[in-house]
C-alpha cells in the first residue's frame, strides 16, 4: 500500500544529506549496525519464494522487495534478506517494516536486531505516522520483543511474542506469513527454554498454509520441526522445498536432514550439492567470502561426510579440500571454527576411514594439513600420521612419531606441575585456608588434564601398533582394549587373531544396516575372514551391492572385496544401479545451478592512471599474485594508517611473491598528497585513481544505499582470480594475517 502521506523530497540515496564530518569514512550515516552486512544493492529475484505481507511504502518496489526479502527470512538467507531490505530504506526511508525485516534478519545477533527495530520504534512514536493495524501489530510485537528494559525476563519476552503473534493469525486468519512465523519462532524458542507442547499442534498451522500455498517456503519449518521428532512426517516437505525457493541455498540443504536420518543417503547428496552449487555461484557473483553465508559450512562438511557414507571417496575428500581451500577471515574462520576447522576435521577423519595411507603422509606435510601452532590442536594431525605409517610398516618413522607425542605430553605434565606450583603459593601468600589452597591447586592441575588425557590416549593407541609390528599382540591387545582404534576396531582384532571379536563386531555392524559402505565393507572383509561359515557376510555383500552403486571400487577398501565378489559370481563392478524413489518431485540439472567447489572469481579489469597520468592497468600484474587496496584518499586518516603499515611491510609481501596495487578515490591531483603522508619517503607500491569510483562499484567496495566508498582488500592469484577479500567500514589492519592468507591461498588455487 502507498503511504497516505507527502514525504519530503529524498534523493534515491537514503542519506543524501550533508555528511556528518565525526563520522569515519567508509562508516554508515545511518548509525553502527548499518557499517555490517551487505551494503550494495541488489536486483529483485524471482526464485525466493511465493509470500506476500503488504506493507505501506511510497517506492513503486517496495512491495515486491519486501516480499523478497520475506521469503530470503523464511530461508534463513539472512543476509541477502537484509539487501532487500536495505533497498527498500534507500529509497523510502520511513518504511517501518523494512525496519522490521532487518530486525528478524538478525534474530541470531541480538545488539544489531535491536538497533534496526529501534528506528521502526521512533517511527511509530510519530503522531502523523500511517500504517496499517495489521503492520502496527508485527511492528509492536518486535519492539515488545527487544525491550528489555520494560520486561527484564526474556523468558517472558518470548512467550508475550508467542500470544502477539498468535493475535495475529486471530485477527487477520488469511495471514499465512504470520503462521509461518509463528511456527519458525515457536520452534526456535524451544531451544531457548519454551519446549513445544505439541508438535502435531504446529503441523497443524504448517498444513493451513499449505492448503492455501502448496509450496510455501515454511516446508522448511516443518523439516525442522520433525526433524528430531519423527523425521518421517517431513519427507513431503522434503521433496518439494528446494523447489519452493530455488535460488537459496539452504532451502535445498534441509531435505538432506530428513534423507539423512532415512539413510537416503544418495537423496541427501543430491540435495547437499544444491545446496553448495546455489551458494558458490552466488559468492562468486558478489566476491562473498564462503563463511558469510549461513550454514554454508555445515551443509558441506556434511556433504563430504554423506559421500563417504556412499563409498564415494574421492567425492568426499575433494569435498574436505574444498573446504580447506576456502578463504579465511580473522571473523570468520579459522582452523578451530567454520569451513576451516569442518574441513581440517574431514579431511584427516576419511583419509584414515578409506586407508589412503600414502596420501595421508602427503597431506599432513602440505598447505592442505598445515601445523598449527597449539599441539592440542595439531594432535589430530599427528595421530594421522603415526596411524598412516603403522599401517605402512613403518616402524622407525611410527617411533619418531611417537616420540614427538610424548614431547608435548611431557611439556603439559611440567605445565601442569609448575600451575600447581605457582597456584599454591598465590593462594598461601593470601593467607587462604587450606580448603581454598587445595581447590586454587585443583583448578590449576585440571585445566591441563583433559589435553594430557588426549595425548595419553594417542600414545597408548600408537604404541599399541608398534607392538603388534613387533609380534607382541598381548601387548597390542591391551592397547587396543583401552583405545579402541578410531576407525576400524574390526580390522586390528583380526589382525591381532582375536576372531572371535572380530566376528563378533563385524557381525553386528552388518545387522544394524546403516546404509554407510566403507564400515560395511570393512565388516564384510572381516567376517569372510573371521568367521566365513556365518551367512552374514553373504547377506551384507548382497546389501552392499544394493546401496553402494557409487562407491569407488579402485579404492584400498573395496579393492579388497574383488576376490570375495568373484567367489560368489558377481561381475567385477558388482554395484546395482540405484533407483529414484517415488516420492521425489522433478529435479534440476545440478550443473545448471552452479559450481560444486568454490572457485576463485575473476577479478574485474581496470585501467587508471597514477597521479603522472600514465595508466596502469591490471593485465599488467598477470602472471603474478598482486593485493588491490582500495582506500578513501588521502583525507581518510584510517586509510593512511592501512597505507603506511603496508608500505612499512612491503619488503614482507615481497618476500612472499606480491605485489602491491592502491586504488584511491582522489582525483589525479590528489594523488600526490597519500605519497606525501607516507613519512619515510616514497610509497613502494603504484596509487592510481579511481575518482568516478566505478572500478570501486564493480569489486563492490561502496555502499550503493548511501552512495559512498568503502575500504576494500583483494588477494589476487597469477590468472587474475580474486582469493580473498575484506570489504568494510573499516581498512583491514592484520598485515601478518594478510600475508600468511594470501601465501597458502595462492599455493592452494595456482
Amino acid at each position: 500500500m502507498k503511504r497516505l502521506f507527502t514525504l519530503p523530497f529524498l534523493a534515491t540515496s537514503l542519506f543524501a544529506q550533508e555528511p556528518n564530518k565525526d563520522i569515519k569514512e567508509g562508516h554508515s550515516h545511518n548509525g553502527h549496525a548499518f557499517n555490517e552486512g551487505p551494503r550494495q544493492e541488489g536486483p529483485l529475484m524471482s526464485s525466493t519464494g511465493n509470500v506476500h505481507l503488504a506493507i505501506t511504502s511510497s517506492w513503486d518496489k517496495g512491495q515486491a522487495y519486501f516480499n523478497q526479502g520475506l521469503g530470503q527470512l523464511h530461508g534463513f538467507w539472512y543476509y541477502e534478506a537484509e539487501r532487500s531490505f536495505r533497498a527498500i530504506l534507500a529509497h523510502d526511508p520511513n518504511c517501518a517494516m523494512a525496519y522490521w525485516g532487518l530486525s528478524q534478519a538478525n534474530y541470531e545477533n541480538e545488539k544489531r536486531a535491536k538497533e534496526f527495530i529501534a528506528k521502526a520504534g521512533e517511527l511509530l512514536k510519530k503522531e502523523d505516522f500511517k500504517i496499517s493495524d495489521h503492520e502496527r501489530a508485527y511492528l509492536n510485537a518486535e519492539v515488545a520483543y527487544h525491550d528489555d528494559k520494560k520486561e527484564k525476563d526474556a523468558t517472558k519476552r518470548r512467550k508475550n511474542f508467542i500470544r502477539a503473534y498468535e493475535d495475529i493469525v486471530l485477527n487477520n486468519p488469511e495471514d499465512l506469513e504470520a503462521k509461518a512465523l509463528l511456527v519458525c519462532r515457536r520452534w526456535q524458542f524451544n531451544r531457548k527454554g519454551i519446549p513445544i507442547t505439541s508438535h502435531v499442534g504446529m503441523d497443524a498451522i504448517l498444513e493451513q498454509i499449505f492448503a492455501k500455498n502448496q509450496n510455501h517456503p515454511a516446508h522448511h519449518y516443518a523439516i525442522h520441526l520433525w526433524d528430531y521428532r519423527n523425521y518421517k512426517q517431513a519427507l513431503d516437505s522434503a521433496a518439494r522445498l528446494g523447489q519452493t525457493a530455488p535460488g537459496i541455498a539452504h532451502m535445498w540443504h534441509m531435505p538432506g536432514h530428513i534423507y539423512s536420518k532415512s539413510k537416503r543417503y544418495q537423496d541427501a547428496v543430491w540435495q547437499q550439492q544444491a545446496s553448495a552449487r546455489v551458494d558458490h555461484k552466488h559468492m562468486m557473483k558478489w566476491f562473498l567470502l564462503p563463511d558469510q553465508i549461513h550454514n554454508y559450512a555445515h551443509n558441506n562438511e556434511w556433504l563430504s561426510r554423506n559421500f563417504s557414507h556412499l563409498g564415494m571417496v574421492r567425492a568426499s575428500i575433494d569435498m574436505a579440500k574444498s573446504l580447506l581451500g576456502n578463504p579465511r577471515h580473522p571473523k570468520l574462520n579459522n582452523p578451530g571454527r567454520g569451513s576451516a576447522r569442518y574441513g581440517r576435521r574431514a579431511l584427516i577423519d576419511y583419509l584414515e576411514k578409506a586407508e589412503l595411507w600414502q596420501e595421508a603422509l602427503e597431506t599432513v606435510n602440505s598447505p592442505w594439513l598445515e601445523v598449527l601452532s597449539k599441539p592440542e590442536d595439531d594432535l589430530s594431525r599427528l595421530r594421522l600420521i603415526g596411524v598412516a605409517q603403522a599401517n605402512l610398516g613403518q616402524q622407525v618413522e611410527l617411533r619418531k612419531a611417537i616420540e614427538g607425542i610424548e614431547t608435548h605430553l611431557t611439556k603439559f605434565k611440567l605445565d601442569q606441575e609448575q600451575a600447581k606450583k605457582t597456584a599454591k603459593e598465590k593462594a598461601e601468600k593470601e593467607k587462604k585456608k587450606e580448603k581454598e589452597v587445595k581447590a586454587a591447586e585443583k583448578k590449576a592441575h585440571d585445566q591441563f588434564q583433559k589435553n594430557i588425557k588426549k595425548f595419553e590416549n594417542v600414545v597408548v593407541e600408537l604404541k599399541g601398533y608398534l607392538a603388534a609390528m613387533n609380534g607382541d599382540f598381548k601387548t597390542a591387545k591391551e592397547a587396543l582394549s583401552k583405545r579402541p582404534s578410531q576407525q576400524s576396531p574390526v580390522l586390528r582384532h583380526l589382525a591381532y587373531g582375536d576372531h572371535e571379536k572380530a566376528a563378533e563386531l563385524s557381525k553386528a555392524q552388518i545387522d544394524k544396516k546403516d546404509k554407510q559402505t566403507i564400515v560395511l565393507a570393512k565388516a564384510i572383509h572381516a567376517l569372510y575372514h573371521a568367521k566365513k561359515d556365518d551367512a552374514a557376510w553373504k547377506v551384507g555383500f548382497e546389501d552392499l551391492r544394493k546401496f553402494g552403486s557409487e562407491v569407488d571400487l579402485e579404492s584400498p577398501v573395496f579393492a579388497r572385496l574383488a576376490p570375495i565378489a568373484k567367489e560368489l559370481g558377481y561381475p567385477a563392478d558388482w554395484r546395482i544401479a540405484h533407483k529414484l524413489a517415488g516420492d521425489l518431485l522433478p529435479r534440476p540439472n545440478l550443473d545448471e545451478l552452479g559450481p560444486l567447489h568454490w572457485t576463485p572469481p575473476p577479478a574485474p579489469e581496470f585501467s587508471l592512471p597514477d597521479q603522472h597520468q600514465k595508466k596502469v592497468s591490471l593485465s599488467e600484474y598477470r602472471g603474478k599474485p598482486v593485493i588491490l587496496v582500495f582506500y578513501l584518499g588521502a583525507g581518510c586518516l584510517h586509510c593512511t594508517e592501512q597505507m603506511t603499515a603496508m608500505a612499512d611491510r612491503y619488503s614482507d609481501f615481497e618476500k612472499a611473491g606480491f605485489s602491491i596495487l592502491a586504488i584511491s578515490t582522489d582525483d589525479i591531483t590528489n594523488l600526490k598528497d597519500s605519497q606525501d603522508n607516507y613519512s619515510k619517503g616514497d610509497i613502494p607500491f603504484p596509487i592510481v585513481s579511481d575518482a568516478a569510483k566505478n572500478i570501486f562499484k564493480q569489486y563492490t567496495a561502496h555502499d550503493d544505499f548511501e552512495d559512498q566508498p568503502l575500504h576494500g582488500t583483494f588477494v589476487l592469484n597469477a590468472k587474475g582470480q580474486i582469493l580473498w577479500s575484506d570489504i568494510s567500514a573499516d581498512p583491514f589492519m592484520d598485515i601478518d594475517f594478510l600475508i600468511k592468507e594470501s601465501r597458502r591461498l595462492v599455493s592452494l588455487h595456482k
